[in-house]
């Protein structure tokens, strides 16, 4: 684990662990009282209120991780343009018009993720609730006909005059942050981070709705991995998320075309002309690039045979231009920045900082997991983009922008004190915190 599970396995140890963390919270109150009073003669005895923020806010960014994320975007950019430019040639005259899109949106994503990162992570914690509900709020709209917009038989996006995003990448960074709030101060079975589950879990259920099980499986991976690392037993785990496969399952039998990529997944060349064409020409792109590829641009797939070829499919256009070989170079620049994410939540000082940087880490590590997986025909079609690659402006800017706070979360590294570390603990009773 990452940091000591916060549940503990007997009820004589919970009772135990409780009065431990009332202890050290009443410990830190005394040395912060102690440090006032100090120089004053004993006059001023008011004992000094627990701060909120924590120690000084200090540091650098980590600039392996900044220059890992940028060396991705840079090469998606060029991955855009060599998928999108027959595309973009034939139906705007314009074989740049995706890649402009793109690189608008990617300066976008850059200039939020170098801003949040100068913001301290600690000052998020109000606004988790501001922000989950207001994404929630914006996914709801995608209920509303007229105002949402269906593509390709899912309504996910919301069209406001010339601007079109998808609400549902921004319920991923509004349910890491509400959840880590909730867990920095509570154990999980406190009634206030129940209610976060909740709505996280709502959430999830209306982007099933629209359908996208895809964006929902990213909702509730991140929510999975946070709750395990603050200590929910595992079977607890499995339990709940064979609930949710049942519920998904259910789901999908009652939607056709779901049902059709399940079946096509299963035995692709039974339906070659219609629900397996993705995957086998998504098979045929990666075995034609060998080991070192055809050579940029020189994609035969990507000629109207692939779909969705410079978005979900752009694995494989890669594999097929670039080969196997460069293929094993950009799974282990995921695997890298897995572990530059880990290794932040690891060197964090205080709980809501950790849960940020496993939340974030997990989701964006996971969703190109996925996506590779969805291409060499591990999963069924699921229609999730590759982080920092795959052309969509909604999920580029909301993918830096947590990355701008994993980048915060690294600013603030180091040791973790006693007063640090016990800074978030709910300073509950212990008869209160140790209910079974």
């Amino acid at each position: 684990m990452f940091f000591r599970r916060l549940v503990p396995v007997s009820t004589c140890s919970r009772i135990l662990r409780t009065e431990a963390v009332s202890s050290k919270i009443l410990s830190a109150q005394d040395s912060r009282w102690r440090r006032q009073s100090k120089g004053s003669g004993g006059r001023n005895l008011k004992v000094a209120p627990p701060s909120n923020e924590g120690p000084e806010f200090r540091g650098l960014p980590d600039k392996a991780l900044i220059t890992l994320v940028c060396s991705l975007c840079g090469f998606g950019l060029m991955a855009v343009f060599s998928a999108s430019a027959p595309e973009a040639l034939s139906n705007f005259q314009d074989a740049t018009y995706y890649l402009r899109r793109q690189a608008i949106c990617c300066v976008l994503g850059l200039f939020a993720m170098f801003t949040i990162s100068r913001y301290d992570y600690r000052r998020l914690k109000k606004w988790a609730w501001p922000v989950a509900l207001g994404a929630f709020g914006l996914l709801c709209l995608t209920l509303v006909p007229g105002i949402s917009v269906t593509t390709m038989g899912s309504t996910r996006w919301l069209q406001i005059g010339p601007l079109q995003f998808q609400p549902s990448e921004m319920c991923k960074i509004a349910s890491i942050l509400l959840i880590s709030a909730g867990l920095s101060k509570h154990f999980w079975w406190h009634r206030q981070v129940l209610v976060r589950i909740a709505l996280i879990l709502l959430m999830a259920t209306i982007v099933v709705k629209q359908p996208d099980l895809g964006t929902a499986m990213m909702i509730s991976g991140s929510l999975v991995a946070l709750l395990f690392a603050s200590g929910l037993n595992p079977l607890l785990i499995l339990l709940a998320g064979g609930g949710a496969f049942g519920y998904m399952w259910h789901h999908v039998q009652k939607t056709p075309y779901q049902m059709a990529r399940i079946m096509s997944w299963l035995d692709p060349y039974k339906y070659p002309q219609k629900e397996g064409w993705n995957s086998i020409q998504a098979q045929l792109a990666i075995g034609s690039g060998g080991l070192f590829g055809v050579g940029f641009g020189r994609s035969m797939q990507k000629l109207f045979y692939l779909p969705v070829q410079h978005a979900d499919f752009i694995f494989a256009v890669i594999a097929e231009e670039f080969g196997f070989i460069p293929c094993c170079v950009l799974i282990s620049l995921y695997i890298l920045f897995g572990y530059f994410g880990f290794r932040t939540a690891l060197r964090s000082r205080t709980l809501f900082g950790r849960f940020l940087a496993i939340g974030i880490t997990s989701s964006i590590v996971l969703q190109a997991l996925v996506n590779i997986m969805v291409t060499t025909g591990i999963v069924p079609v699921t229609g999730i983009t590759l982080p920092f690659i795959s052309y969509g402006g909604t999920s580029l800017v909301i993918t830096l922008a947590m990355v701008g706070v994993l980048l915060s979360v690294s600013r603030d590294s180091g040791q973790m004190s006693e007063d640090e570390e016990y800074e978030d603990a709910d300073p509950k009773p212990a008869r209160q915190l140790a209910r079974p």
